[in-house]
């Protein structure tokens, strides 16, 4: 009786050990996903500043030249801030940036 009790014990034990791993496991998980979004919202604003800044100086920096040659002068200085900040973004990637700061330029 006393081998059957200590079997069922160590039974349940073993059950009761999965089941917190288990649940640790996702929740490590669901955290790591958390912090994941937010540094990729963190990334989305890092960007959407760097554009800006980057559209205000190409228009601060050759007034009076054509809007192509501004798009490519604050695209260059874009990709430059981001690389040193560690970001990676395609050339479209910004150019669609600097686009919306165009316009929001416009709208001021």
């Amino acid at each position: 009786m006393n081998e059957l009790t200590n079997v069922i014990t160590q039974g349940v034990a073993e059950v009761v050990v999965v089941l917190i791993g288990s649940l640790l496991s996702y929740v490590l998980f669901k955290v790591k996903s958390y912090f994941h979004t937010l540094k990729k919202k963190d990334e989305l604003g890092i960007i959407d500043i760097i554009t800006d800044l980057a559209t205000d100086y190409a228009e601060a920096e050759l007034k009076g030249k054509p809007g192509l040659e501004k798009r490519d002068f604050a695209v260059k200085k874009a990709l430059e801030m981001l690389a040193a900040k560690g970001i990676k973004l395609s050339e479209a990637e910004v150019i669609a940036g600097i686009e919306n700061g165009v316009k929001k330029l416009n709208n001021k």
